[in-house]
């Protein structure tokens, strides 16, 4: 297949040759393409004048009384050539000093008085020099404007014959010179004022620019911002899900060592590792559904009930040298609540506390009714917290830990935890002196309904009951199971 390339017409050639004008400047551009017009115009114009006056002529005596014209078509031809080699201002130059010395020719040869009915068309080069060339150009062509005329009164002297004539001829000269001082005058100024309008546009081109550049670069600062954002709340995300799986990975791994630790048979421990197991299964639930809204499962369940089926997966994550106690006696405190949130934030709290004792001490978590409220109080005698730092305890991503055991969000979920649920909690610690912490939730007015986990009553003492394939401990039990 053969592709056929339109070429240009020739008149098209045409203009892209005259706007093709080789000048460095803008402003000279539009100048050079106005003085080549004039140029082509007067070429144009000595070339016919010359043809038809050969024309008109019998022989050759034609050519020879238009040498004139012939002349001037080649003085216009020189500077277009000039003009069209990049040589913008000396074309110029040389148009308007032309044009004074064809002023110059008629004012000595006819005098100042004969040119009255041409002086408009003298000022042709006056606007040229100021179109073309600047505020220095006009005046330069002033002052040769000034010559042109004293060259015209002179001649208007010398053939004067009387006192009248030569009065008029200086009155002529007077006028002359006062209409081409104030035309200079106003030319400089218009010329003055574009150049000043130039300059503010030029300006305020340059100054559009840079604030474009700014924004573009804010721009690009702004995605470069929320993408720094995007990456942190995906590693805020990822040290929170750490954070919990951390907590679940400690309660099965307490349970996998207990086998040779404690010598627990291996049917002891599995439905402590299934519980947590589902736990992290819920939690990754929750991670998929993170760019969607959260529904929570409410659900209206036994505080202290719901305690012991987490015993499995709270206490094995203390080690031998702490004593740790989850007293659960008092029963029939029902709350309405995510129970699966309820469960991170105990591992949370529980986790800390098992942190803040290295060297072994005592935990208790208890269940307690205060009014209207169920109430659970935490306790660990660890190294504690100094007020600043109990001050900001549930801060977001605030932590006293060092980077990869700590991501500062634990107790910030809890404290959202209590928060949502219309709770309150309270924390106190001193330095070596361990530290409390109460959490208060408001009790189910459904008292009719049954949880996830619960009882249809509200007794306050419990009778053992079968749950999830094993028999719920007693009291007495759960006691000696502590440590």
């Amino acid at each position: 297949m053969t592709l056929r390339v339109s070429q240009p017409s020739f008149r098209h050639r045409l203009l892209a040759w005259i706007r093709r004008v080789p000048t460095r400047s803008t402003h000279d551009k539009r100048n050079a393409l106005t003085l080549q017009a004039l140029l082509v115009v007067a070429i144009a114009t000595a070339l016919l004048a010359t043809i038809g006056s050969c024309a008109a002529a019998e022989d050759m005596t034609g050519i020879t009384e238009n040498w004139l014209t012939l002349v001037i078509g080649a003085y216009a031809w020189s500077c277009l050539c000039l003009l069209r080699n990049g040589l913008y201002r000396l074309s110029a130059s040389l148009t308007v000093i032309g044009g004074l010395i064809l002023m110059g020719m008629s004012y000595q040869a006819y005098g100042l008085r004969a040119q009255s009915g041409l002086q408009i068309t003298h000022l042709l080069p006056l606007l040229f020099s100021g179109l073309l060339l600047g505020r220095t150009a006009v005046w330069w062509t002033a002052l040769a404007y000034a010559a042109v005329l004293a060259l015209g009164t002179h001649t208007d002297l010398r053939l004067a014959t009387g006192s009248n004539q030569v009065s008029e001829a200086l009155a002529n000269l007077l006028l002359a010179g006062m209409n081409f001082l104030v035309l200079a005058t106003i030319l400089d100024r218009l010329i003055l004022s574009t150049q000043q309008a130039i300059k503010r546009s030029e300006e305020l081109d340059a100054a559009c620019q840079e604030l474009e550049r700014q924004v573009q670069e804010k721009e690009r600062a702004y995605e470069r911002l929320l993408q720094t954002q995007k990456m942190e709340t995906i590693g805020r995300l990822s040290t929170g899900i750490a954070h919990d799986f951390n907590a679940i990975l400690s309660v099965i791994l307490g349970h996998a060592t207990s086998v040779n630790m404690r010598g627990d048979s291996a049917d002891a421990i599995l439905p402590g590792i299934r519980q947590a197991a589902r736990r992290g299964a819920t939690l990754t639930r929750r991670l998929l559904s993170f760019s969607r809204p959260h529904i929570r499962q409410v659900s209206v369940f036994d505080l202290a009930e719901a305690i012991d089926e987490v015993r499995p997966l709270i206490l094995p994550m203390f080690h031998r040298g702490i004593q740790a106690t989850l007293d659960t006696s008092v029963s029939g405190l029902r709350i309405e609540a995510d129970r699966d949130e309820l469960v991170l934030a105990l591992l949370n709290i529980a986790s800390n506390a098992c942190d803040a004792m290295p060297q072994g001490g005592r935990f208790l978590l208890s269940v307690e009714a205060d009014g209207t409220h169920a109430a659970l109080r935490m306790e660990d005698t660890g190294t504690g917290m100094t007020p600043e730092v109990l001050a900001r305890v549930f801060e977001p991503f605030f932590t006293t830990k060092p980077k990869d055991k700590g991501t500062g969000i634990g107790m910030a979920t809890v404290h959202r935890f209590v928060l949502e649920h219309g709770g309150e909690i309270t924390a106190d610690s001193s330095p070596e002196g361990g530290t409390r912490i109460r959490i208060r939730l408001p009790l189910s007015q459904r008292g009719d309904e049954v949880g996830d986990g619960g009882d249809a009553g509200l007794a306050l003492q419990r009778a053992p009951a079968v749950e999830a394939g094993h028999q719920r401990p007693s009291p007495a039990a759960r006691g000696a199971a502590d440590r």
